[in-house]
């Protein structure tokens, strides 16, 4: 894993250490390829996985064909269309794996088991629930109040080193820009850093 903080803003994130102790002594253990899928878009799922380590790209195919990344998960994330695999629809994005990958997977039904514990375990659900809400929301802002440089330095002050794992053009899908724009916006970063 790149040295950084987790992908996603979290002001207090909370302490998930029981819930990722569950993955790992109940989960299933599997490596997946670069490229290769954890589900795709459309398709139903029932797991929720736990990122040992590599890159997973969640990207979602509107009905003009054009495919969009909406988001990535990195090692010591949980990764999976949460709405669809809560409701046990068919996912609204397509899951790959951008690297080399390992995860631990879990089935709904141990998920609920473990939610149902006791206090604690719910009341980590809300929490991780109205975390998630609160990244969402933030995302969204930055969509309609920030300018893509804005965006893209936030991203980099996040993770710091997504450069060396992403290519431009993921990098670019994912700040919805073009490799262009994402251009001229690191060449004015660098000529600012050498002034």
């Amino acid at each position: 894993m790149i040295i950084m903080d987790k992908f996603n803003v979290k002001d207090s994130p909370p302490d998930t250490s029981r819930l990722e102790k569950l993955f790992l002594e109940e989960g299933l253990l599997m490596k997946i390829k670069k490229n290769e899928y954890l589900v795709q878009q459309n398709e139903k799922n029932n797991q929720i996985g736990f990122v040992v380590s590599g890159i997973f790209r969640l990207s979602h195919t509107d009905a003009n064909g054009n495919t969009w990344i909406v988001g990535y998960s990195f090692a010591n994330d949980f990764v999976c269309d949460y709405p669809s695999f809560i409701k046990q629809t068919v996912s609204t994005v397509t899951i790959q794996a951008s690297t080399e990958c390992e995860i631990y997977l879990l089935p709904l039904s141990k998920l609920n088991q473990f939610w149902e514990t006791d206090m604690d375990t719910q009341r980590l659900g809300r929490q991780i629930a109205e975390t998630m809400f609160a990244e969402i929301y933030q995302r969204l802002l930055g969509f309609y109040c920030d300018t893509p440089e804005q965006r893209y330095h936030a991203l980099m002050k996040r993770c710091p080193g997504l450069q060396e794992k992403l290519s431009f053009k993921e990098i670019a899908q994912f700040l919805g820009i073009t490799p262009e724009t994402l251009s001229r916006i690191r060449k004015k970063q660098l000529y600012n850093e050498r002034s």
